[in-house]
């Protein structure tokens, strides 16, 4: 509720009369003032009243035994009226708000300052201050509202070259971005325009109120600057109302100049004792009155009167009390993509009957929507006039699959808060790969490992790019559905569309295992969208959310052990005495390493072992020669032995070799046998 202070102002206003009169012979000789007869006629009869009985004389009085000369036109008067016993016109004197001698001051003998009524009326054309407004219970003042209103800022879309809104006033951002969401494609927008509040000044009854009220009364008297004694003498009393507004209950008490008999006036007034009243009442603003009031001088000397103007000032006030009614609401889409922007479109109404200022815009969003301002975006927006609608456009990220939510509540002046609600149910796609094949493989196979891709979210993906990585040991041999193998980077690599919703589909590889060992099949598939393409004038449409999947399988591939070995005389036939030379060759043909390769060897009776030469070291007993194991033999791998058997006797002699490994449980024996002759 506003306050306006009503002044009431009181304006006494005491204007003295001076009338200086010239003494002129008259026949006869003189009188005494006591004693001197009127002129015209005999004195009027007078009535003496006490001051709270007075009322205005209702009709016009005139002095019994004379008449009064009509008021002059034109204004305030400034010529005088000619004495009754002189002809011709005496030089009028302007009346001062005072004597010569200085001001005048009322009967009480105090004086009256001149009535202060300036409550900030300024000339045409000067510039007034704006008018202050006092809000109950705080003394806070503010100036008018701004004449031009500024638009407020725009919440802008958290994607990239997002194109240009309509002309609807949108809600602003924040200039520090944050990071988006895990696996998300959000680019943070543009820093957000500053604010400035709307106001308008108020309006009563279809048009401004006036800045200020102004009430001031002043009475100014005119009279002749001199009169002969004996001849009438008129003044005359000009009240004025130099407010902008109409005054009460004006009153007018003139005191009869000392020396001076009362004749009339016009208007007739109120004769009680030795004083005029006059009852004016209501005055108004940029008016006045006039009185004109005729004596007849009864003494040489100076004629001095005294005029008192008393009146009641009152003001009103009047201020239209306006209620706004703000209303939201908020439209979203109903279905959107997890990494694609949601726009809301916000829509507040001003239904009541003034326009609703110092508005806050707040929205509230689920952890599934995304912008870079946070989970709760606050903004201010400009004054809305009664009737009026304004759009404002918020554009989201969705962030999260699930039903998503947007609230928006608006605050304004004087209004009840406005709350709106919108949902939209965010769907996300999702990419998955698995692998099935053989965990272990025999080297020389050709295993075929088939992979699925499947998708079990609630929306579609976008194209799909698939790769399968070979791993050492193993040879590309073909793929399905046009897989392309790269030697470079030793992968079968395949582009396929994009899955829709609860979606599968599967691409079979077959390999070839060259060499044994424990080796990982990786596969590794990307959806990822089409990148935007900007047309003239508007601002491409971020790209969505990458997806990626990846499976590994661990497998085996085992070689077969192949051993071979010979043994064999590199003389024959020998001298006895002298000694035979074996060669025993081991090799690895197979797949596989053979590991802890044993050799043993049995001589003949009739002869002794001299010496062996190899990787490992070699020991006889008896006639058995043990050979220390051989831990790894790899694939192609080769040992040679040498053994030297010297012959006792003549004869045929053999050497029986027998060979096992962890790869060959059954021994392989091989003999080789010499001639020993004698001279």
């Amino acid at each position: 509720m506003r306050k306006r202070p009503i002044v009431l102002v009181a304006g006494v206003a005491a204007i003295g009369l001076a009338v200086l009169g010239t003494v002129m012979a008259q026949p006869g000789g003189y009188l005494p003032p006591s004693k001197a007869a009127p002129t015209g006629g005999t004195q009027p009869n007078t009535t003496v009243r006490p001051y709270g009985e007075w009322t205005p004389t209702p009709g016009p009085a005139r002095p019994a035994g004379g008449s009064y000369l009509p008021p002059p036109t034109g204004g305030k008067q400034t010529a005088s009226y000619p004495p009754v016993s002189a002809p011709g016109a005496v030089r009028p004197r302007p009346s001062q708000p005072g004597t010569a001698g200085g001001p005048l001051k009322p009967a009480g003998g105090f004086d009256i300052p001149p009535p202060s009524m300036d409550l900030g009326i300024k000339p045409p054309g000067a510039v007034l201050p704006p008018p202050s407004v006092s809000v109950e219970g705080n003394d806070n003042k503010f100036p008018a509202a701004p004449a031009v209103p500024v638009p407020p800022p725009s919440f802008p879309a958290p994607g990239v070259g997002v194109p240009p809104l309509p002309t609807t006033p949108v809600i602003p951002p924040n200039p520090f971005p944050v990071p988006p969401p895990a696996g998300g494609g959000f680019v943070p927008p543009a820093p957000p325009a500053p604010f400035v509040p709307e106001r308008t000044a108020p309006v009563v009854g279809g048009a401004a109120l006036p800045t200020k009220v102004v009430q001031g009364v002043t009475v100014e008297a005119i009279c002749p600057a001199t009169v002969v004694f004996g001849a009438e003498c008129r003044y005359e009393l000009v009240i004025s109302n130099t407010g902008n507004v109409a005054v009460q209950n004006v009153r007018i008490e003139d005191e009869i100049p000392t020396g001076s008999r009362y004749v009339g006036s016009d208007p007739p007034g109120e004769l009680n004792g030795d004083k005029l009243v006059w009852g004016i009442g209501a005055l108004d603003g940029n008016a006045e009155k006039r009185i004109a009031v005729r004596v007849r001088p009864t003494e040489e000397g100076e004629l001095r009167s005294r005029a008192t103007v008393t009146y009641s000032a009152t003001v009103e006030a009047r201020t239209k009390v306006t209620r706004p009614r703000v209303a939201v609401t908020v439209a979203g889409p109903e279905v959107a993509r997890a990494g694609d922007e949601a726009m809301f479109r916000i829509k507040v109404t001003n239904s009541g009957t003034g326009p609703a200022q110092n508005m806050v815009l707040q929205a509230l969003l689920s952890d599934g929507l995304y912008h870079q301002q946070g989970v709760k975006l606050e903004t201010k927006l400009a004054n809305l006039a009664a009737g009026e609608t304004r759009n404002v456009d918020l554009s989201l990220g969705a962030a999260k699959a699930g039903l998503q939510w947007c609230q928006i509540t608006v605050t304004a002046e004087g209004s009840q808060d406005a709350t709106a609600k919108s949902s939209v149910n965010v769907v996300e796609p999702v990419l998955q790969v698995s692998q099935t094949g053989p965990a272990k493989c025999l080297v020389r196979a050709e295993p075929t490992y088939e992979i699925t891709l499947s998708n079990p979210g609630t929306a579609a993906t976008d194209s799909i790019t698939l790769h399968a990585v070979l791993p050492d040991g193993f040879d590309y041999v073909q793929a399905s559905d046009a897989g392309a193998f790269s030697t470079t980077h030793r992968a079968v690599s395949w582009k396929l569309p994009g899955l829709p919703a609860g979606g599968t589909k599967s691409v079979a590889v077959k390999l070839r295992a060259t060499a044994a060992g424990d080796v990982v099949l990786r596969t590794v598939a990307h959806s990822v969208p089409e990148q935007p393409v900007a047309q003239a004038g508007v601002g491409a449409k971020p790209a969505g959310r990458v997806l990626e999947a990846k499976a590994e399988t661990a497998i085996k591939s085992e070689g077969v052990a192949a051993v071979r070995f010979d043994v064999k005389g590199l003389e024959n036939p020998v001298e006895v005495g002298k000694d035979a030379v074996y060669e025993i060759r081991v090799t690895n043909q197979g797949t596989g390493a053979c590991t802890n390769v044993q050799l043993m060897a049995a001589l003949a009776t009739d002869t002794t072992y001299s010496g062996a030469n190899g990787p490992t070291k070699v020991t006889a007993q008896g006639q058995t020669l043990v050979f220390d194991a051989i831990p790894n033999l790899a694939v192609k791998g080769e040992v040679v032995y040498t053994v030297r058997v010297r012959g006792n006797a003549a004869g045929d002699q053999r050497i029986r070799v027998q060979l096992t490994c962890d790869q060959v449980r059954t021994p392989v024996v091989k003999e080789e046998s010499t001639s020993f002759y004698k001279q």
